[in-house]
């Protein structure tokens, strides 16, 4: 658990580690206190693509 809180603080990125046929979870941003949800299709898109995803996610 330690582990996934330190994921946490560095990445903004809380994981939903319940459906492991998706990559989901939530990015929020503590200054303005926004969550935003995301999922990604691990079927659908390349490893290269889903991670550039979610970084465009991440910047917004």
């Amino acid at each position: 658990m330690a582990m996934l809180s330190f994921y946490a603080s560095v990445t903004n990125i809380i994981p939903d580690l319940d459906d492991k046929s998706k990559i989901s979870g939530h990015i929020v941003d503590r200054d303005t206190k926004a969550v935003q949800n995301f999922e990604l299709n691990p079927a659908k898109q390349t490893s290269f693509d889903l991670c550039n995803t979610l970084w465009k996610t991440i910047d917004m």
